[in-house]
């Protein structure tokens, strides 16, 4: 955090971008945003603040935790369990009604002291409805609510902000609540990407439609989510390749985050799949990451097995971003990734929310409808190297999608903050 006295803060000069570590999502929001402000130094010569409530010793801190916790618990039991408990996890992500938002928007109250020390003046874009509600009861303005997901929940909103919307889906369903949200809260913005993920994207997709007439192996990400879940699907599948594995047809690079059970699992699928030590690369550190980067980018031979996994949250969620960029196809949930710049493969959601984000990310032609088994998902790996045709048409979709700005939502939460459009009104719950 930068030395600055916050009463003495200049309008404008500073910029906060607040976010919660609650799973990867909106830490990768928040990511986003900052990359673009950070691309543009010279408009806050003040600094911009990365800011977590979850990085405060508190009983904010831990009232956030504790919930969180609860999430974590839950995702795992529908992923592992299935059955009822996939059903009751399911339901509670799809339930945002208006009670709901009056629920979160209790907790925020509590949350507003977090917010203190911030330079008052500075424009706040929130990565999650809670710090924007924070931020109204903190008596702060000019506050922009970047709204998650493709599903209209009401508890994703938060009123006397300024609410950007990713899609026309959640876009139109709010817009047609105007009786509930005065008119000027709400705007479609675009993606939430990060900025070298969009202003390269063509780059990338021209050098992936280059490597499908190649003998490369077909790169799959696979990251893990926050919660951690998916650990039986993902180790399913993994074993489910081992063949192609073996075979060069793919290279898997597999993102295990913060979550050292799921390291250890995967290094007992690789042994049970007959993939040797000498198959696998092991990566602990962003520096790693970045030179994997840039081997991939130059298409220099890498191993046929990667496994990331970090003690660190930073790395955790950076690194998907960095290698997205890289690779051929990116497997993964639904989450916030399901709007990125890059061929992907929707593997079976966490919660029933995530479904219209897959949607979206086959609507828009760059990514697969959801994939509910581990078998649909290997047939759907098969078909992408068999008739790499596919792989064109989903990355020359996808600089469609960069011509017409769909990819831009970042980008123009940052722009809006700078140009101070408009005022928040005090809170009226």
């Amino acid at each position: 955090m930068n030395a600055i006295d916050p009463s003495d803060e200049k309008d404008g000069a500073s910029l906060v971008v607040g976010t919660i570590r609650m799973g990867f999502g909106h830490y990768r929001i928040a990511y986003a945003a900052c990359s673009w402000a950070s691309g543009d130094k010279s408009r806050w010569p003040g600094g911009v603040y990365f800011h977590d409530l979850l990085s405060i010793d508190g009983p904010e801190a831990a009232l956030i935790a504790n919930s969180d916790n609860i999430y974590r618990k839950s995702s795992k039991m529908a992923t592992e369990l299935g059955g009822p408990f996939e059903w009751l996890h399911g339901y509670f992500t799809t339930s945002g009604d208006a009670t709901s938002l009056r629920t979160t928007a209790l907790i925020a109250k509590r949350l507003a002291p977090t917010l203190r020390g911030l330079p008052i003046k500075a424009p706040l874009i929130a990565a999650h409805s809670l710090v924007a509600l924070a931020g109204v009861f903190a008596d702060r303005k000019n506050i922009i609510n970047l709204v998650i997901d493709n599903h209209p929940q009401w508890f994703v909103l938060a009123p006397n902000t300024l609410n950007l919307i990713q899609g026309p889906r959640n876009f139109f369903e709010f817009a047609a609540r105007r009786k509930q949200l005065d008119p000027t809260d709400l705007r479609l913005a675009g993606h939430w990407i990060p900025r070298d993920n969009v202003m390269q994207a063509i780059t990338d997709s021209d050098a992936r439609i280059a490597r499908t007439s190649s003998n490369i192996p077909l790169r799959v990400l696979l990251p893990f989510g926050g919660a951690g879940a998916q650990r039986k699907f993902v180790t399913s599948l993994v074993h489910a390749l081992a063949q192609d594995i073996h075979n060069g047809k793919i290279c898997i690079i597999i993102n295990a985050g913060d979550h050292q059970d799921i390291r250890q699992a995967l290094i007992n699928t690789f042994h049970n799949a007959n993939i040797t030590e000498q198959q696998v690369t092991h990566i602990n550190t962003f520096t790693q990451v970045t030179a994997l980067a840039d081997n991939l980018h130059n298409n220099n031979p890498i191993s046929p097995v990667v496994l990331l996994a970090f003690n660190e949250y930073f790395p955790a969620v950076s690194a998907t971003d960095v290698l997205a960029r890289a690779v051929d196809i990116l497997a993964c949930k639904p989450s916030e990734l399901a709007f990125y710049p890059v061929p992907k493969l929707m593997i079976r959601r966490v919660g029933d929310h995530e479904a219209f984000s897959a949607n979206r990310a086959n609507e828009l032609a760059d990514g697969t409808a959801e994939i509910r088994t581990v078998e649909h998902a290997v047939t759907y790996l098969r078909l992408f190297y068999t008739y790499p045709e596919i792989l064109s048409i989903m990355n020359s979709a996808i600089k469609t999608n960069i011509q017409n700005g769909i990819y831009d939502g970042a980008k123009n939460a940052v722009a809006i903050a700078a140009a101070a459009l408009w005022l928040s009104s005090s809170p009226t719950f």
